[in-house]
């Protein structure tokens, strides 16, 4: 585009954008099914975006303003079209993360969401074919994850039996005690606080339920109390216990 298209182009999303409120909503509909970049960015950014023109943006608009779309807190978003962007644009973490900030998300997207996470990590592991990678795929996004976030890929792969009692050893022998914490109690059915909090009291005999109930080994209560010990030791003491 020369600098002259280009200082046109602006100036006439300029001029829609002092244009849009008094728009009728196919109009802008239209407008977003043939217009240009910048005319995507003045639609995306209106005071006022309704759901139809939204889902117009969803289809037609590219990456950059589908961006100024999902950050304009005036933007009516409806499910399908958030699960349409993810679907366009699976692998770009900033598309990803911009739609979890959009909370509350319903389950359905919150699933897209968990899908295109877990394919990128697959990604960077290789090898798909085989269940082990892809539990330790699930295991290293809830790792990867916010708390904030965490809850909601927990129940996605719940919803859709992803999470299983393998999955407890397997995250704590990489590391991953709050996620293997956080496995288990969504297959005892307690809340997760619970298991956190039976954890930094080393409440044995109810850890030892709980590991039960989910059908796992008594061997890994040791395994939580020492994996929760070595998240909480300080610093200082790691030459004085190899000493």
């Amino acid at each position: 585009m020369t600098n002259d298209v280009s200082s046109r182009a602006t100036e006439a999303a300029r001029q829609l954008s002092v244009l849009i409120p008094y728009l009728p909503i196919p109009s802008l509909v239209d407008l977003a099914m043939i217009g240009n970049a910048e005319c995507h960015a003045a639609l995306a950014l209106a005071q006022k975006v309704d759901t139809p023109v939204s889902a117009a943006l969803t289809e037609m608009a590219d990456l950059p303003e589908l961006m100024l779309l999902i950050g304009n807190k005036g933007a009516k978003i409806a499910s399908f079209s958030l699960i349409r962007m993810v679907e366009r644009f699976n692998g770009q973490e900033a598309l990803i993360s911009a739609v979890e900030a959009r909370a509350p998300l319903s389950e359905d997207v919150w699933a897209a969401l968990a899908s295109a996470r877990l394919r990128t990590v697959l990604a960077l592991i290789g090898d798909r074919s085989d269940p082990l990678a892809i539990d330790e795929a699930i295991i290293a996004l809830l790792w990867a994850s916010d708390p904030s976030t965490r809850a909601a890929y927990l129940t996605s792969f719940e919803r859709f039996n992803r999470l299983t009692p393998q999955m407890v050893p397997i995250a704590l022998g990489s590391g991953a005690t709050h996620v293997a914490a956080a496995i288990l109690a969504v297959l005892v059915s307690v809340p997760h606080s619970d298991v956190e909090a039976i954890l930094s009291r080393r409440d044995k005999p109810l850890l030892a339920r709980w590991i039960a109930m989910a059908g796992l080994s008594e061997s890994l209560v040791a395994e939580f109390i020492a994996a929760v010990d070595r998240s909480t030791i300080k610093p200082s003491e790691f030459s004085r216990l190899a000493a």
